[in-house]
């Protein structure tokens, strides 16, 4: 992590005890995914939000949550990778409305993020605009968890082997809507499951079991 992200954002080793001995497939789960206005945590600004809960197999698709973020900034190549425009984002909620609504959930289930670098420096980012502190966040990486099991196959990974499509392709998924937070939330939740059987057909591991992965992170800004 570069330095002027470390002045911002704390990645902390310790799994809070309320998650640390909790066994996998019994996680209240809460599966993440923004799209931004470019990949630079220091210009970037939210566009969209989207997430999905889950616990064990099961996807609870009554709680599927999107909303347009409004954004007076430069949209790059958004509307091309996004399809979102300027006119389709003078409706959407304001930031804070979607912070607070997300922080609900920061004590209530594991986060799932596939590349959760990006997505918590920004929501870190969004918290100290609006005055508030982000809290200490739990999150499964998918990304991380690709990355560990491809390291043991391979002496080389491929640039592209860890990206949300080449890892579901692995498993046999379907192609997922690309560039769509909730469908990219869900999408990642799915990939969570599978992933998640692969390394605990009994169901016997912990999210302290998990952490040797390096899938396991701890967020939250310094204080």
């Amino acid at each position: 992590m570069v330095s002027w992200l470390k002045k911002v954002l704390k990645l902390n080793s310790s799994i809070p005890r309320q998650w640390q001995n909790v066994p996998l497939n019994t996680l209240p789960l809460l599966s993440i995914d923004f799209e931004f206005s470019g990949l630079d945590p220091k210009s970037a600004m939210f566009l969209s939000a989207g997430w999905i809960q889950g616990q064990d197999y099961n996807i609870d698709m009554g709680t599927a949550y999107y909303a347009l973020i409004r954004a007076n900034t430069n949209l790059d190549q958004s509307p091309v990778i996004h399809g979102l425009t300027e006119d389709a984002l003078i409706d959407g909620v304001h930031a804070a409305q979607m912070y607070s609504a997300l922080m609900t959930f920061s004590d209530k289930a594991v986060f799932v993020v596939h590349n959760a670098q990006l997505d918590m420096v920004m929501l870190q980012k969004l918290a100290q605009k609006l005055g508030a502190t982000l809290p200490h966040i739990v999150v499964i990486d998918t990304m991380q968890l690709a990355l560990y099991q491809l390291n043991k196959e391979h002496t080389v990974i491929p640039g592209d082997a860890a990206t949300l499509g080449a890892c579901r392709e692995r498993f046999g998924f379907p192609l997922a809507p690309a560039h769509n937070a909730l469908d990219d939330a869900q999408a990642t939740l799915e990939l969570w499951l599978a992933q998640r059987h692969q390394i605990d057909p009994k169901g016997v591991l912990t999210l302290n079991d998990l952490k040797r992965t390096g899938a396991v992170k701890v967020f939250g800004e310094i204080r």
